[in-house]
This record gives C-alpha cells, sequence and structure tokens, in this order.
C-alpha cells in the first residue's frame, strides 16, 4: 500500500482502465478513503475495448466510484492517420483536462510504472533525445493539472502480485492489446518481454544517467523538512516535476493550514522567482503567503511580516499597511532630495549596507544593535534613489521623538511602541 497523502475533502482523477496497474491505484485510493472519478478512453480497437469499458463500469458502481469514458470516435480525429499514439495522447489528455474542470480536482492520478520508465529511456536512446529527466516524476503538472504517479517505483509484476494478494480484479491481458495506443512497440516487442536480470540493467542505467540530478533534488528535499527557507537558485535548476514536488512539500511542511497547490500557483510562483524585484510575496491561503526575500523563499502564516517594494515617482503622500508618510513639501531633513526620484521603498535586505556617519554599515545588523524587535526587522523600510543606493533608514530607538518637519509614521503595536 502506498502513502498517497490524500486530502479527503478535494476529489481526484484517476486515469483507468482493467490493468493490474490501474486498478492496484483504484484499490489504493479506495482503501485511503479518496473521493475519485476513474476516467476511461475507449479508442473502440476491437471489441476488448468494449468490454473493458462495461467492466469497469460494473466495477465503478459497485464501489460507489463516479465514472465518465469518452468514445474517442467522437473525438477530434485531426492527426490519428499519421501517428496513432500522438493523437490518442492528446485525446486522453484533453479529456481529463476537461473532466478536471468540470469537478474541480484537486490532482489527475496516472498508474504509470516502472516498465513506463524503462520505456521512456530506451525511446529516447532510440531516437538519440538527451534528456536528464530520464523516468517520470511522481509529482508533476501539465494542461492545468497537478499529475501525481505514485507507482512509478513499482514494476507491473509488483501490482499484479499485489491484486493478487488483496483480491482486486484486473484483465491481465490487458496490456497486450495489439494496437493499444498506450503501449508504443518498444513497450510491446522489447519492455513486457524483459527478464529481471535485463530490467534491473535498465534500472541501473537510468539510475547512473539522472545520478547528478538525483542528488542535487535529494538534498534540496533534505531541506525542506530542516529548514525553513528555499534557496531560489537550487529550486529554479530543478526539472518541472520536481520543482512542484519541493514546493508542494515545502508548503504542506510549513504552513499552517493544508493548503492546495494548483498549476497557476506554481506558475505564478516561478515567474515571482525569476522577477529581479528582490522583496515579493503571493498569497496562497488565509493569511498564508509565499514570501521571497533576495534569493530565499520562506512561508508567512499570519501576513504580518511581509516583504513589500514601493516605487514613488516624485514627493508624496503614500500610505501601506507597514507605514505612512507625507514628502508634499519635500524630504530634505531626511537626506532625501527632488534629484533622488524615483524613490524605492522597500523592507530592509540581508546585503544592504548604508553610510551612516562616514561607515559603511549593514543595515540589519544596525538595526539589531539598536534593539529592534524581530518582526519590526522584517519590514522596517530602507529608501533608496534612482541609481539604487540607499540614502535613508528611518531611525529606530525605543521612546524616539518625532523631529522631522516631513512626515513619516512607522505601524508598531502597543508593545513596540
Amino acid at each position: 500500500m502506498v502513502n498517497l497523502d490524500i486530502d479527503k475533502n478535494a476529489v481526484y482523477i484517476l486515469a483507468g482502465n482493467t490493468g493490474a496497474d490501474s486498478m492496484a491505484l483504484s484499490h489504493m485510493l479506495l482503501e485511503q478513503e479518496a473521493k475519485f472519478v476513474m476516467c476511461f478512453v475507449n479508442y473502440n480497437i476491437g471489441p476488448e475495448w468494449n468490454d473493458t469499458e462495461a467492466a469497469l463500469r460494473k466495477y465503478c458502481e459497485e464501489k460507489g466510484i463516479e465514472f465518465e469514458s469518452l468514445d474517442a470516435d467522437q473525438a477530434d480525429q485531426t492527426g490519428k492517420d499519421a501517428n496513432f499514439e500522438k493523437w490518442a495522447r492528446k485525446v486522453r489528455y484533453d479529456f481529463f483536462a476537461e473532466v478536471y474542470k468540470k469537478y474541480d480536482a484537486a490532482a489527475l492520478f496516472l498508474p504509470h510504472t516502472e516498465d513506463d520508465v524503462i520505456e521512456g529511456y530506451l525511446l529516447a536512446k532510440q531516437t538519440g533525445v538527451r534528456d536528464s529527466k530520464f523516468g517520470l516524476n511522481t509529482v508533476g503538472t501539465t494542461r492545468g493539472m497537478i499529475v501525481r504517479r505514485p507507482l512509478v517505483p513499482y514494476s507491473e509484476a509488483d501490482l499484479k502480485e499485489y491484486c493478487d494478494l488483496n483480491n482486486v480484479p484486473y484483465n491481465r491481458d490487458f496490456g497486450n492489446y495489439a494496437h493499444d495506443p498506450s503501449r508504443s512497440a518498444i513497450r510491446r516487442e522489447v519492455v513486457d518481454k524483459l527478464n529481471e536480470a535485463e530490467r534491473d540493467m535498465y534500472i541501473t542505467e537510468i539510475k547512473k544517467a539522472k545520478d547528478e540530478l538525483i542528488t542535487f533534488s535529494a538534498n534540496i528535499k533534505k531541506s525542506v523538512d530542516r529548514v525553513d527557507t528555499l534557496n531560489i537558485r537550487e529550486i529554479i535548476a530543478l526539472s518541472e516535476g520536481e520543482f512542484a514536488d519541493t514546493i508542494i512539500r515545502f508548503v504542506k511542511a510549513k504552513a499552517k493550514i493544508r493548503i492546495r497547490i494548483s498549476p497557476q500557483t506554481l506558475a505564478e510562483f516561478r515567474k515571482m522567482c525569476l522577477d529581479p524585484q528582490p522583496n515579493m510575496c503571493m498569497k496562497i491561503g488565509t493569511n498564508t503567503f509565499l514570501v521571497k526575500e533576495y534569493d530565499e523563499i520562506s512561508i508567512d502564516n499570519d501576513g504580518l511580516d511581509l516583504p513589500y517594494h514601493y516605487t514613488l515617482k516624485e514627493p508624496c503622500k503614500f500610505s501601506c499597511e507597514t507605514f505612512e508618510l507625507d514628502f508634499t513639501q519635500g524630504a530634505e531633513d531626511r537626506g532625501i532630495h527632488l534629484d533622488d526620484y524615483p524613490l524605492t521603498v522597500r523592507s530592509v535586505l540581508p546585503q544592504d549596507v548604508w553610510l551612516y556617519n562616514g561607515y559603511a554599515v549593514n543595515a540589519k545588523r544596525m538595526l539589531i544593535a539598536a534593539g529592534i524587535s524581530e518582526r519590526l526587522l522584517h519590514v522596517w523600510p530602507v529608501f533608496l534613489n534612482k541609481q539604487g543606493k540607499i540614502v535613508y533608514i528611518p531611525r529606530y530607538k525605543k521612546g524616539f521623538s518625532e523631529y522631522h518637519s516631513s512626515s513619516m509614521i512607522i505601524h508598531v503595536n502597543e508593545e513596540e511602541k
């Protein structure tokens, strides 16, 4: 039994047939009390496909599983004759995406196995494709769907044994249909005929080909469990599936509430990681944010310590959750001059250095030495001129009395006052 990490309030989609891999995964979903929809595409290639649909529909009725099917003859036939497998893949993923949207699903489960990994590797070798992502990611995204492949570490023989041990019905000959579009010629003529020694040889080759990437990814995954931040440069270097898996694991580990991460969220987050702006945040749940500070990512669970980045094009009045100011009459008394505009006002970064009384000092260390609280340190503003040079940092001192003619108020709680 594979732990599928099910959210019992969510709905999932299972790409199903009556093969051992699909039926085993269906049984695991049922055992873990998942709500899911069985999706079957009937390619109408011989009577076996109609028999399979009928058997799968009956199984779903007996188990109380929602069932959705597609008659491939009713789909767009463009490209079918030129490349059947490519056409069949488009048809089924279009169908999965439609059902996914209909049920507002949390993920699409695909019953891919170790056999699929070997097939992909041999296809890549045959076509001369160099791909550092040999194998299938257990978590990925496609067509706006989160895709999960929990059976990748197991062979079809493993899944047949699972079904036999757990009295799960399956069609032993499903994978041998002469024109099964889910199985390439390599799968039928090579992979299905491998003995245990040959299978181990290919798996060893695949692992060797992925060794550096696996090590790199594993180090990042370990850090998810023991640190509170992720390094942007490291996670951006991951493949799409590993990036998705890492972010989902990180949010699950650090967020105080359960957060559902969608492909759109992952795409927007990746865009935020690549944005040159150093301080950014992204809301992913009620009072829960993914926070970018320079080259690190963290989770904020209350919305109180969010980084910010504002541009003041000219002397003006400005207000936000952290502070408010009125520089309409100028702010020369703070060392800010007209030719400094446009001003950038943002939260302080670890590498910020300010020229104070003729000395270059680290801004954060200076504020810490003044006794600033950890929360205020996260949101204390710094002002940069149009050249990106820090020209002003408000003074921090307990019991401080304002003496400037220009107005600026930093919002603090009662204890910090």
